[in-house]
């Protein structure tokens, strides 16, 4: 038998197994797995910082593959 983990998961603050057991690691399910993604895509979580500005994207990229 394994050791119980102490991790809580961060959608439903349910009991997460050890990632040698949970596909779904650091969740609890593939459920709260896929909640957490839609959130991302749906724009709920933000990484700060300034925006982005395309044209500074654009010279990095051409200048990476020099």
């Amino acid at each position: 038998m394994s050791k119980s983990s102490t991790s809580k998961c961060s959608i439903c603050e349910g009991p997460v197994a050890a990632r040698s057991e949970n596909d779904a690691f650091p969740f609890c399910s593939k459920r709260c797995k896929q909640r957490d993604l839609g959130k991302w895509l749906g724009g709920n979580y933000v990484v700060a910082g300034r925006p982005a500005n395309p044209h500074e994207i654009a010279s990095e990229v051409t200048s990476d593959s020099d």
